[in-house]
């Protein structure tokens, strides 16, 4: 009956997705949070309600312009639950700011497919994902698709990879320029580098929450649908496929890594997720599966955002050896 509801793209659609986009925002940052009201915080709550209904809007650009999906509004909807599933990865503005910058990245990486403009679309996207290491630095961890897009679309080419150097040189030279003129220093490095903090009990304690595992569970049956179907035999849809495969897999590995500080770096994951999800939606012959897993998602979601109620986890325990004193 979902499934059914959404198969078509309809401006109610958007509607319903805005709506509650918006109220899940208002949730997590002003409902969860102790909120201060004043002229300031509903400026910079604005401004990020902002980043993140852009990011919506460009997924969808993504999807519809490379004819990623049929015309459906599955992809949108799965953003939607996915963000009502984690609501937390709205907490911090560099994590929206940086998830953003990824998918202008990922809009000129699948559209080097129509091999135009490589030049261009080659720097562009560069320049977008170290604007996006500027806000958070695992990000950088991007480049690694671009060079991959490269080769699959077969645009490989030396001079091409010397034009992505040249973009991250540029986004370097502006953030020493700005460094110089606001605070009259040259940047420090260790600002800008990755860094992680390796928490056991709280990486553990985090991995075994129920949003994450459903997450990574239901993205693993996504693409495993997709190599089922025979996608990577595809010569038109096997290129498309492997870039949102790795773009999700390096999400995940940035969330991994920065397991420590919490679920928000899921966000990195969720819109590649989305169109892997939204291909399963429209081509799986078992209508019920598809039903279910939007199903599943829609419940647990109005349980973590709706209705507040904390999901159990499996909390580890550190053990403590008391020697008797003699």
């Amino acid at each position: 009956m979902i499934t059914s509801f959404f198969k078509t793209s309809k401006p109610i659609h958007y509607i319903i997705f805005l709506v509650v986009l918006i109220c899940v925002f208002a949730y997590q940052r002003i409902i969860v949070v102790d909120y201060e009201v004043n002229i300031s915080n509903i400026l910079k709550e604005l401004g990020s309600l902002s980043i993140l209904l852009a990011s919506f809007f460009t997924l969808i650009f993504i999807v519809t312009k490379n004819n990623l999906t049929y015309n459906n509004s599955y992809a949108a909807l799965y953003f939607c639950l996915f963000i009502g599933l984690i609501p937390s990865c709205l907490e911090t503005n560099s994590i929206l700011v940086s998830n953003f910058f990824i998918l202008l990245s990922l809009r000129r990486i699948v559209s080097l497919k129509t091999n135009s403009n490589i030049k261009k679309k080659v720097l562009d996207a560069s320049m977008w994902i170290c604007l996006a290491a500027v806000f958070e630095p695992w990000a950088i961890l991007f480049l690694g698709s671009l060079f991959v897009a490269m080769l699959l679309y077969s645009v490989a080419q030396i001079k091409n990879s010397i034009i992505s150097l040249c973009g991250v040189l540029t986004v370097g030279i502006l953030l020493t320029c700005y460094q110089l003129l606001t605070e009259d220093t040259f940047p420090n490095l260790k600002e800008y580098l990755p860094t992680t903090r390796l928490d056991t009990f709280a990486f553990i304690n985090t991995i075994l929450e129920i949003a994450p595992l459903l997450f990574l569970t239901i993205v693993l049956l996504g693409i495993g649908s997709f190599i089922a179907k025979g996608f990577l035999k595809n010569r038109l849809k096997k290129p498309n496929f492997l870039v949102l495969v790795l773009v999700i897999f390096i999400g995940i590995t940035i969330a991994f890594l920065s397991l420590s500080q919490g679920v928000s770096y899921f966000l990195f994951a969720l819109a590649p997720s989305t169109i892997v999800l939204a291909n399963f939606s429209e081509t799986t012959k078992y209508r019920w599966l598809s039903e279910l897993v939007i199903g599943v998602l829609l419940f647990t979601a109005l349980l973590q955002v709706g209705l507040n109620i904390p999901f159990p986890t499996i909390q580890t325990k550190e053990l403590h050896l008391y020697l008797p004193h003699k």
